[in-house]
C-alpha cells in the first residue's frame, strides 16, 4: 500500500520547477482520444517561441524544455528551436507521437543539441496502419522507434501511454517490453484517462454556462470507472516486484491523492535488481539544485545506471539492489560484465472532478505552459483559450417542461 510518508515529496514549485512545457503548435498529424488540445491558432513563430523560452528561463528555472503540441516534429523550425534551447543551457526534450520521426530528421535534431524524446503510443490513437492494435501489438511500433533512436545514439527515449479502463489490464505487457529493452528505453510513463461528460454535467465559466462540446476532452457519456494512480502502481508491481516509486506530487485539493508517482528501477538486460528509494531521490534532487541551480527531471547522460550504487550508503533500497546484483554475479560470474541501467517509471493521474465541481489538479504542476504571458496548466489551457478561464463542472439542472392545460 502506498504511504506518502514513505515517499519523497518532490520540492518542485511554480517558480522553481525542472520542466518547462513549451507548446510549439496546436496542429497534429493524428488524433488521439486522450488529447486535451485542439487546433485554434496553428504553429507559433520561431520569434514567439524564443521569447517564451526566455520567459521560462526567467520565471520557471527549468532543467529541461518539454517541447510539446500538437505535434512538434511537424513544426517547420523545430531544429532551429532545439538549437536555441541548447544555447540557453537547458535540455530540449521532444514529446511526439513519432509519426514524422525519420532518421534524417533525428540526426539533425541530435546535431542541434536534442537531449531525448518522450514518445506517446497507445491503442486509442488514430494512428495510420496501427488502428485496432492492442498495447501488446503496439510494442512492435515501440521497438521500431527505440531501435531508430538507439542507432543514432546519445539520446534519451521514454514512452508514454494513456491508461483507459479498457486497457488497464494491458499495462503489464508494456512494462515487460520496457524491461526487456532497458538498454534502449530509459523510461515509461502511464497517464490515467479522465474526461468530462455532457449527459449529467454542465460547465460554468464566470457564472455563465458554456458549451462543453467545444472541448476536445469532453464526451457525451462515460460509464466506466476511471483508473487511479495507485491502481496502476499495483498492476506494475505484480509484474515487476523490484519496482517501487521513490517520490510523488499530491493533489491541489485532496490531501490523500497521488498525482505524480515517480520511480526508477535498477537492472541489467533480463534482470531487475531493485529501485531507487526515497533518500536516493532526495539526494539527487537536492544535490542537482546545489550544484547546477535546478531540480532534476532528465539525467544528462542516459548511461549513468551503475553510478547509482554510489548512493547505497544513504539509501536502503539501493543497498538492496546492490546486494541483489552481487548475489546474481555469485550465481553466474559472467554477469559481472553486464551493464547496469536505470529505467524511470512514472504514473500520472489526470485532474479529478470533485463533487463540488472543482478539479483536483497536480500540486506544483510540472506541465504548466505559457498563454498570453502567463503560466497556465497545459491540460486545461483550451478552457482559457475558448472561454477566458477555467470551467467548473456542475450537475445539470432538470429541464422544466411547460404544460398547457388550456
Amino acid at each position: 500500500m502506498l504511504e506518502k510518508r514513505d515517499l519523497y515529496r518532490l520540492p518542485w514549485s511554480m517558480n522553481d520547477n525542472p520542466i518547462a512545457w513549451l507548446e510549439v503548435s496546436d496542429i497534429c498529424n493524428i488524433q488521439c482520444e486522450g488529447c486535451y488540445r485542439q487546433r485554434i491558432t496553428g504553429h507559433k513563430s520561431l520569434e514567439q517561441l524564443k521569447e517564451e523560452v526566455l520567459f521560462f528561463k526567467r520565471w520557471r528555472n527549468p532543467d529541461n524544455f518539454s517541447i510539446a503540441g500538437g505535434e512538434p516534429l511537424i513544426h517547420p523550425q523545430i531544429v532551429e528551436l532545439v538549437a536555441f534551447m541548447r544555447e540557453q543551457g537547458v535540455k530540449p526534450v521532444i514529446l511526439t507521437n513519432a509519426v514524422a520521426l525519420k532518421p534524417d530528421l533525428l540526426h539533425e535534431l541530435k546535431k542541434a543539441g536534442l537531449a531525448g524524446f518522450t514518445i506517446h503510443i497507445d491503442s486509442h490513437q488514430n494512428r495510420p496502419h496501427w488502428k485496432g492494435k492492442t498495447e501488446s501489438e503496439l510494442n512492435e511500433l515501440r521497438q521500431q522507434c527505440a531501435e531508430m533512436i538507439a542507432a543514432e545514439g546519445g539520446l534519451y527515449t521514454i514512452f508514454n501511454s494513456t491508461v483507459y479502463p479498457s486497457t488497464y489490464h494491458e499495462i503489464q505487457d508494456v512494462v515487460r517490453w520496457g524491461q526487456a529493452n532497458i538498454d534502449k528505453v530509459q523510461g515509461l510513463v502511464f497517464i490515467t484517462y479522465r474526461t468530462a461528460t455532457m449527459d449529467t454535467q454542465a460547465a460554468m465559466a464566470f457564472e455563465q454556462e458554456v458549451d462543453m462540446s467545444r472541448l476536445s476532452y469532453v464526451r457525451d457519456s462515460f460509464s466506466e470507472k476511471f483508473v487511479t494512480g495507485p491502481e496502476v502502481y499495483q498492476a506494475i508491481k505484480e509484474v515487476s516486484p523490484a519496482y517501487e516509486p521513490s517520490s510523488y506530487l499530491g493533489g491541489s485539493i485532496v490531501h490523500s491523492s497521488f498525482k505524480w508517482l515517480i520511480g526508477a528501477t535498477v537492472g541489467t538486460k533480463g534482470e531487475m535488481l531493485g529501485s531507487v528509494g526515497k533518500r536516493g531521490m532526495e539526494i539527487a534532487q537536492a544535490g542537482h539544485h546545489l550544484l547546477y541551480g535546478t531540480y532534476l527531471a532528465y539525467l544528462s547522460n542516459p548511461k549513468l545506471g551503475g553510478l547509482v550504487f554510489w548512493l547505497a550508503p544513504w539509501d536502503k533500497s539501493i543497498r538492496q539492489a546492490y546486494a541483489a546484483r552481487w548475489k546474481s554475479i555469485l550465481r553466474d560470474p559472467r554477469k559481472l560484465f553486464q551493464k547496469v541501467y536505470l529505467q524511470s517509471v512514472g504514473i500520472i493521474q489526470a485532474p479529478d472532478i470533485l463533487p463540488d465541481g472543482r478539479a483536483d489538479m497536480c500540486d506544483s504542476c510540472p506541465d504548466i505552459t505559457i498563454l498570453d504571458g502567463k503560466l497556465v496548466n497545459s491540460c486545461r489551457m483550451d478552457e482559457v483559450r475558448l472561454f477566458g478561464g477555467f470551467v467548473t463542472v456542475v450537475e445539470k439542472k432538470p429541464e422544466v417542461v411547460n404544460q398547457d392545460h388550456g
